[in-house]
């Protein structure tokens, strides 16, 4: 239950941070100082971008998109890496975190044996992602001229270093995965072993998520108006 409360607080916690950054990014938004009014204004921006998510033009935009990130980090057939790596962390995340939040028995049968496939090819992928990507994501890199101005926080902090970290910070959370979830296939650790080990494996899924969308918010999708 505590897990389920942290996951909704967490995921609901993280949009509404994200997309209220933007919102407050926009010129127009920050001339209103009135809370309430303010409250409204991105509460319409909100669902006018919902809205532009049912847009015809929005799969050409999103593959546009995807062509222009992909050529300049994941250039020919590195490309695959990370479509196995976005592809096979996805079904996991759907998978696991719906069973974990809406199905107390837990998964089982073909659900769960999907997840163990994405998982494998999840740690095939990683595995490849960090010999072709870590050296772009080093930590004694010197900064950009770029700065995380989107977020308050973070407004002095080179934007470089704020996607260096969720880089290794995805990457860490994804080892975790990997070991609680070779640990919890082998015939030698009891029930009551395997219970830190699930507790572990859905608190690195839930870090490595929250990774995930950071990163994807700030270092790869492009800034609205």
């Amino acid at each position: 239950m505590l897990f389920i409360a942290i996951t909704v607080l967490s995921v609901l916690g993280i949009l509404f941070g994200l997309t209220f950054l933007r919102f407050r990014a926009i010129p127009a938004a920050g001339e209103e100082r009135n809370a309430p009014s303010r409250l409204r204004n991105y509460a319409g921006w909100l669902g006018d971008g919902a809205r532009a998510l049912f847009d015809p033009g929005i799969p050409a935009k999103a593959l546009a998109l995807y062509k222009t990130w992909t050529v300049r980090c994941y250039p020919g057939w590195r490309q695959w890496v990370f479509v196995a790596l976005a592809t096979s962390f996805g079904i996991c995340a759907a998978s696991g975190f719906f069973f974990a939040v809406f199905v107390p028995r837990g998964m089982f049968g073909i659900p769960l044996l999907c997840h163990v496939t994405a998982g494998g090819l999840f740690a095939v992928s990683l595995a490849a992602l960090l010999l072709l990507r870590a050296g772009a994501y080093r930590p004694d890199d010197g900064p950009g001229a770029e700065k995380c101005d989107l977020c308050p926080v973070l407004k002095n902090v080179p934007m470089t270093y704020v996607l260096t970290g969720l880089f290794w910070a995805f990457t860490a959370a994804g080892l975790v995965l990997v070991v609680t979830a070779l640990l919890s296939m082998l015939p030698y650790l009891h029930f009551g072993a395997q219970i830190p080990l699930l507790g572990a494996h859905r608190y690195g899924a839930l870090a490595a998520l929250i990774a995930a969308v950071v990163f994807f918010d700030l270092g790869i999708l492009p800034r609205r108006g």
